[in-house]
């Protein structure tokens, strides 16, 4: 399997993961898997420039619709 970078399903949604895998899609082939506890992505092949930063932009932007779809307001 490709990396994968973990999303706790406590904290994020699966619409904000997706949407956000869709919006970084341009970047490389992400894929939303479904785990126990988490949401995975796994992400192949990422540009080694993009590689450590790609990670912490999904889940800011995850982490940021996750709080609208709870709080009801559309992005």
């Amino acid at each position: 399997m490709p990396e994968a970078l973990r999303f706790h399903k406590s904290l994020y949604s699966e619409a904000a993961i997706r949407s956000a895998a869709a919006r970084f899609a341009q970047l490389g082939q992400l894929e939303v898997i479904e785990a126990d506890a988490d949401w995975l992505v796994a992400v192949s092949p990422v540009r080694e420039s993009i590689r450590e930063r790609l990670g912490d932009e999904l889940a800011n932007h995850a982490l940021f619709e996750t709080i609208l779809e709870r709080k009801g307001v559309s992005p």
